[in-house]
């Protein structure tokens, strides 16, 4: 027994000193591959390949137009073949958005040539999401272009170049774009005949990353192109382990052929283009384009504006340099609305643009954008009409037309609304939209179930402002306080400060402290810009509540203190206003006429008639009170508190006129339920002091008179 533990025993250290050496070999083997791996080099096309035409790379750069701005992702590559006119890619790179339903999004991917220096718009000739391959149609009579390999030629490969526009593999700002074609030579793993976007397996890449997307994958003798780029491979030790390889995927000539001889294709692309002359500052060009979108990446609004207005001082023809223009000025003024040569500079590149070109709809969609902001709907709805025309799904455009109608024609915009949602119910935007209609609409039930479908189609979005205020209007106030709070955490812009103190303001007279701060913040900020007459009458609204609750603890410091307002700004007629029903209670009432007429000069817009006409008539003026009940109801016959208070009025100074107060109090009741309806105790109540006059004594009534 002793033995057979000896042997087991040296048996297990054995073991062990086996594991561990093979751990410390294995070790050594990744540590190896990776400091191999590491050791590669960028190469410069022209140094590997005469002749080699690095202008046939380009640049796909997405630049995504939606209500607040202009949504932009990292640019991917693509490349073009035969005579120059088509481009491959990777279907991903041509695909959507990050976040498509965070906000209604017209979808602009363009196409940046190094050979012109240009940006252009491009067609999607067809799309293999097998392979993850598209092919796309060039606006442009020629280009350079690269040539097909054949399959014979990919099956007899070692190595293969991965050609295109090497990014930095960074996470955060400051990002940085190549503008310079480079390529990496990497060793053949795999090579598989199933179409996939995993056809062609290449070992160890040191930069593949970001922005690699759709490179060119490329013989190093001739430059042929046997695949494109599609995906990487993270190879590991461990399955926690860090990252010691980085493997580097794609389609290959086999799925290229077979989708352009599908599409019919295959003849224009074993075409060559014809000689090419160089384009005059088509470098610097270039370069300028690749500069806005990296200061766009970057959020530096300054750049990206410059670097457009270069651009287009270059190329005063370029369309997508008039729509970059556009769009940057519109979004820094978002930003900041002190800058107001910005809208005339938008306005006038949108204009350029279409006349560049009258049918490019995504230029449509961004002016309607634009004049839609501010206030100009006919002509927004003109040019959102225009866009529906050329694009019938142009999302930013047919929300432009939802927003609009909202504005102008709510029973349109719930019908527009109902057909989106019903198209596409998944879409939070559209419902999103749905509920503004409801909301104008006072369907507010129906509003909350759409904008609660919103959130939770996308709790991300932006859509809690919407929430917050269908449950306000809905009286559910306790339930709406943290969702105006949430908006004001999630965007922060002065909108949503804005509407968190009209909340507290209105709603909330305990928080008046809070609802000042909120107002303070909605100030000081520059993004989404309240005009200032709006701001204005907040404070006003939140000074008004402090004198209600002032009012009730003591008049004489409520009198005090709009005196102290009415210092500040002598033409608010909301404070004259608030003053005369201060001193009415004061029985100051010559000074409470004086101080009403004063409110109704300065605010004649305003329902501050009612109170003129009290305190003249508690002054003794009857007769101007007489006339101004007249006024009153003359331009308000349809407001049963009006009559309701005439009625009053004739109740008490007017005795012998208690047939004209029933006639009065009759059309007091015609409504209820409505924000000028009178309750069912004040009609009661009146109409029971009306009898008793009528039938007091004639010696009673004669002697109260």
């Amino acid at each position: 027994m002793f033995i057979i533990r000896k042997i087991i025993l040296l048996i297990c250290i054995f073991c062990f000193l086996f594991l561990d050496c093979v751990a410390k070999l294995g070790c050594e083997h990744w540590d190896k591959q990776k400091k191999q791996y590491q050791s590669r080099k960028l190469l410069v096309p022209s140094e590997q390949i005469p002749d080699f035409p690095s202008q046939a790379i380009v640049v796909l750069a997405y630049l995504g137009r939606q209500q607040r701005g202009t949504v932009v992702e990292w640019p991917r590559v693509a490349f073009a073949i035969g005579d120059g006119t088509l481009i491959l890619t990777a279907a991903h790179c041509v695909r959507g958005f990050a976040h498509p339903h965070r906000q209604a999004i017209s979808p602009d991917v363009v196409v940046i040539s190094p050979y012109y220096g240009d940006a252009f718009e491009f067609k999607i000739l067809a799309v293999d999401k097998d392979a993850d391959l598209a092919v796309l149609k060039a606006p442009w009579p020629a280009h350079p272009a690269l040539t097909l390999a054949s399959e014979a030629e990919l099956k007899a490969a070692k190595e293969i170049l991965v050609t295109g526009y090497p990014q930095q593999k960074i996470i955060k700002p400051p990002f940085r774009f190549s503008r310079q074609v480079r390529m990496e030579k990497l060793p053949v793993l795999k090579i598989y005949k199933k179409p996939s976007p995993k056809s062609i397996v290449l070992k160890g890449s040191h930069f593949g990353g970001p922005g690699w997307s759709g490179s060119a994958l490329v013989l190093p003798q001739t430059g042929k192109v046997v695949g494109i780029l599609c995906q990487q491979g993270l190879i590991k030790p461990k399955k926690k382990g860090p990252v010691i390889r980085t493997d580097l995927m794609g389609c290959s000539i086999r799925s290229i052929e077979a989708i352009l001889e599908q599409h019919g294709l295959d003849s224009f692309a074993r075409q060559r283009p014809p000689q090419l002359q160089p384009v005059d500052n088509a470098e610097r060009a270039f370069s300028l384009a690749m500069d806005y979108i990296e200061s766009m990446l970057n959020k530096n609004s300054d750049k990206y504006l410059a670097a457009a207005q270069q651009f287009a001082d270059l190329r005063p023809k370029s369309v997508q340099a008039r729509i970059f223009i556009a769009f940057s000025a519109q979004g820094i003024y978002t930003i900041d609305s002190s800058r107001k040569d910005l809208l005339t500079l938008a306005e006038s590149n949108f204009e350029e643009a279409l006349r560049l070109q009258p049918d490019n709809a995504r230029a449509h969609a961004g002016y309607g954008n634009f004049l839609m902001e501010h206030k100009r709907y006919d002509q927004a709805l003109k040019e959102t009409n225009a866009a529906l025309e050329i694009q019938p799904d142009n999302e930013l455009a047919l929300a432009n037309r939802v927003h609009i109608l909202t504005q102008t024609e709510p029973l349109k915009a719930e019908e527009l609304g109902r057909k989106l949602i019903e198209k596409d119910p998944n879409n939070s935007h559209w419902w999103f939209w749905y509920h503004r209609a409801l909301m104008t609409l006072d369907r507010y039930e129906e509003a909350l179930e759409a904008v609660q479908k919103a959130v939770d189609l996308n709790p991300n979005g932006l859509y809690y402002g919407g929430l917050a205020n269908a449950l306000a209007k809905l009286d559910r106030l306790d339930e709406a306080e943290p969702y105006y709070k949430r908006m004001t955490e999630d965007c922060g812009c002065q909108q949503c400060w804005f509407k968190y103190a009209r909340f507290l303001i209105n709603n909330r007279p305990d928080k008046l402290d809070e609802a000042e701060k909120a107002l303070d913040l909605a100030d000081a900020k520059t993004q989404d810009r309240v005009s200032e007459k709006g701001l204005n009458n907040l404070r006003t609204d939140l000074n008004l509540v402090r004198l209600r609750s002032l009012k009730k603890e003591s008049p004489e410091k409520a009198e005090v203190l709009t005196r102290q307002l009415l210092e500040m700004s002598p033409e608010n007629g909301h404070y004259w206003h608030a003053l005369a029903d201060i001193l009415r209670d004061l029985v100051k009432y010559e000074q409470a006429a004086q101080a009403s007429q004063k409110a109704v000069s300065l605010c004649p817009d305003y329902p501050y008639l009612p109170r003129l006409a009290n305190c003249l008539a508690k002054a003794g003026h009857l007769q101007q009170a007489q006339q101004t009940y007249n006024e009153m109801l003359t331009d308000h016959p349809q407001r049963p508190r009006y009559w309701f208070w005439y009625a009053r009025f004739l109740n008490e100074y007017h005795p012998e006129k208690l047939e004209e107060a029933r006639q009065a109090l009759e059309k007091a009741e015609t409504a209820s339920g409505t924000k000028w309806s009178v309750s069912p105790t004040d009609l009661t109540e009146l109409r029971e002091k009306i009898n008793l006059k009528a039938n007091a004594p004639k010696e009673v009534e004669s002697k109260h008179k």
